[in-house]
């Protein structure tokens, strides 16, 4: 017999509800002030079960760490995973980003 002879992956069949969809380019938006246990897993096999869409997050506060006594901040998180993010005074250039309107002007 062999001890431990291969990895098989697997994976958990779950249901994801986006906050919002940009309805132009079928973008899903997920707006977070900060991110619970196993939210980083879940957010990661998200984006690899996409085909075309986008996950963009739209963060609190981009400079928040990921859980209490991380060393990586949320935007840092998105950066290294390859996510788009905004916050809440970067809007127009999520706007812009996703191409749903025109940018807004000041």
């Amino acid at each position: 017999f062999q001890y431990e002879p291969f990895r098989l992956p697997y994976s958990i069949h779950k249901k994801y509800i986006p906050d919002f969809i940009c309805e132009r380019t079928g973008a899903m938006i997920e707006t977070k002030g900060f991110f619970r246990v196993g939210d980083t897993q879940k957010y990661k096999a998200i984006r690899d079960s996409l085909f075309s869409q986008e996950l963009v997050f739209v963060l609190t506060n981009a400079n928040k760490k990921v859980r209490k006594g991380s060393k990586i901040t949320m935007g840092e998180w998105c950066d290294k995973e390859g996510l788009a993010h905004f916050t809440m005074k970067s809007i127009d250039k999520l706007l812009e980003h996703l191409k749903c309107l025109a940018p807004l002007k000041k």
